[in-house]
């Protein structure tokens, strides 16, 4: 009898559970969820590895513009109409940050901008947005500079065939030194990729990055025990503290007039200025009547704009890199508009302002590539939508989908699957605003937009005066998606031409060579066939001669994903244990 109880009491727990988190509620479309694992393995995401941009276009094929997606036990509702998307970002007072956002996040950085709502996040909103202002980030443009030819330094340095296939590692890495220098001119070395004894403070931020990815697309309580009990995030949590403090200590100690000056460019600098002066009393107030950051806050806010800029940035620039080298015709027309604006080495601020198909180039990568799934609102109170007319209840969850938007036929007077900057000068150039969204909209849409498209900007013209982007091979340069904390591309393989060695190329080589070149502006050899191109890319991917073991293991991932033959990795290890360590 009591055994019979219990049973009956654990499916009736079931049953309910079932019916509360797993059951498809009102008269939005979508797909029945499963028990715990709700739409993750119907749609392919769990066991084919599949985007969320990719299965929300899937869905909005079968169902519209408007339906139900579970992410485990969690239910979205994801809106692609226009009119209602606009509902949605004006309505502030009713649409507030997703939860998703507050519930991940908070396990990393409780106190970040990104995580907050109400009274705290108009504290912390009124501190932090001025720093993303124009004025403040045209200051940096020598900067961005000075980083990228370093990274241009590292690639000039490799041999005239080398093949990239760590792109999205090394745009990282770039925009980390970039970041670790505006926000407490701080040099994290992260582009001296091959140096073994990088300091304490660099090794962190990348370990406590690589934790991001995983703690925000786990439950919460995974999440927060994987930061309690990891050991490496832990420590590295704990070397992060200590240097931003002993780097707010230092901002503190400058004279008054030092810290004026320091402001101009050092996000640090900026906060520091806005630290509460007792923080035991600050403390004691209502959240409406605070003011300033405290010293945890400050910490937690550096560790939202680490997160939520550089990583993003990256991303758009391992786009763009993917992008040339399958477009060359866009890549030549970018070239000749910086030489219209510069015929030297020398790139000028007003020079970039004047860069206009450069900005296309860029947002036609935003439209075409996007870089998050999309962003979320929680509904704090019932509404209902004004275009579909579905009712909404409070605590549900809305997501906007970026790539559904973008693609929309109905919004684009161009292909919408042709990468075609043009359409940002022509018949696209006053297209619907929440058409393209790649930084969210409404009032909690991405504050360092600015800084993100800036830097673009900057880094793009700088590689374009010094550098052709050439196709790594159809295979291993096919692109796909691979999702972390952005979408990024999974498979890209290029080669780089500096601009003296393609002049030099040009200026020797006999016209009929100049005719049957395949790769005209991306490499320097004529390849009788496909074949002999593919096996000269193939055999050419050497990235470290000093670090045979990762070449080893990168090597035997594409030939895996049949990126290569087994002939080829077999030559390949050849050739690399030939070579002599530099």
């Amino acid at each position: 009898m009591v055994v019979l109880l219990i049973i009956s009491v654990i499916f009736l727990l079931l049953l309910y559970v079932k019916l509360k988190y797993y059951t498809l509620r009102g008269p939005i479309p979508g797909l029945s969820p499963h028990f715990l694992f709700g739409n993750l393995i119907q749609s392919g995401m769990l066991l084919h590895g599949k985007s969320p941009i990719e299965i929300f276009s899937e869905f909005k094929s079968r169902y519209g513009d408007i339906f139900q997606f579970w992410f485990g036990p969690t239910r979205y509702i994801i809106v692609g109409n226009v009119n209602d998307i606009q509902h949605i970002f004006t309505n502030r007072h009713i649409y507030d940050q997703g939860n998703m956002f507050i519930e991940q996040f908070s396990t990393l950085f409780p106190n970040g901008y990104i995580t907050l709502t109400g009274s705290k996040h108009k504290r912390h909103a009124a501190i932090a947005m001025p720093l993303f202002r124009r004025a403040k980030i045209i200051n940096n443009f020598d900067l961005i500079v000075d980083c990228t030819d370093k990274l241009l330094s590292n690639w000039s340095a490799m041999p005239s065939h080398h093949v990239h296939c760590d792109i999205v590692r090394q745009c990282q890495n770039l925009l980390l030194e970039i970041f670790g220098l505006i926000s407490f001119d701080y040099n994290l070395d992260t582009l001296n990729e091959y140096d073994s004894n990088k300091n304490e403070l660099t090794r962190a931020l990348h370990v406590f990055m690589s934790s991001c990815a995983l703690v925000f697309y786990s439950p919460p309580i995974v999440g927060t025990l994987y930061t309690n009990l990891n050991y490496r995030h832990r420590q590295a949590k704990a070397i992060i503290e200590r240097h931003i403090y002993q780097l707010m200590d230092n901002e503190m100690a400058q004279t008054r007039e030092a810290r004026a000056e320091r402001k101009r460019t050092c996000l640090i600098a900026s906060l520091v200025a806005s630290l509460q002066e007792d923080e035991e009393a600050e403390a004691k107030k209502s959240e409406d009547e605070k003011t300033g950051l405290s010293r945890v806050e400050l910490l937690h806010e550096i560790l939202a704009f680490m997160v939520a800029g550089f990583e993003t940035t990256s991303t758009v620039l391992a786009w763009f890199i993917h992008a040339m080298s399958n477009y060359p015709d866009v890549q030549h027309k970018m070239k000749e508009e910086l030489m219209s604006v510069s015929v030297n080495q020398n790139l000028t601020l007003n020079q970039l302002d004047s860069l206009v198909y450069l900005d296309c180039v860029i947002n036609e990568i935003l439209r075409f590539y996007p870089i998050t799934s999309g962003t979320v609102r929680t509904l704090t109170v019932d509404d209902r939508l004004p275009k579909s007319s579905f009712q909404l209840n409070k605590g549900d969850s809305v997501l906007i989908p970026f790539y559904n938007l973008a693609h929309d036929t109905q919004h684009w007077s161009i292909d919408t699957e042709s990468f075609a900057p043009e359409r940002f000068l022509n018949e696209d150039k006053n297209h619907h605003p929440y058409a393209l969204l790649p930084f969210g909209g409404g009032h909690r849409q991405c504050i360092g937009q600015a800084l993100a498209r800036f830097e673009l900007k900057v880094i793009i013209a700088r590689m374009l005066q010094r550098v052709t982007f050439g196709d790594g091979g159809p295979k291993i340069n096919s692109g796909g998606y691979f999702t972390g904390l952005t979408i990024q591309p999974k498979h890209v393989v290029f080669n780089q031409l500096f601009e003296q060695q393609r002049n030099e190329r040009d200026a020797n080589k006999p016209v009929d060579q100049q005719i049957t070149l395949i790769r005209d502006d991306a490499g320097d050899k004529v390849h009788e066939n496909d074949e002999e191109q593919e096996q000269e890319q193939a055999t050419s991917v050497v990235r470290n001669p000093n670090d045979k073991l990762s070449n080893y293991i990168a090597w035997l991932g594409m030939c895996k994903d049949g990126a290569i033959t087994l002939e080829q990795f077999e030559k390949m290890v050849l050739q690399l244990s030939q070579e002599p360590k530099k």
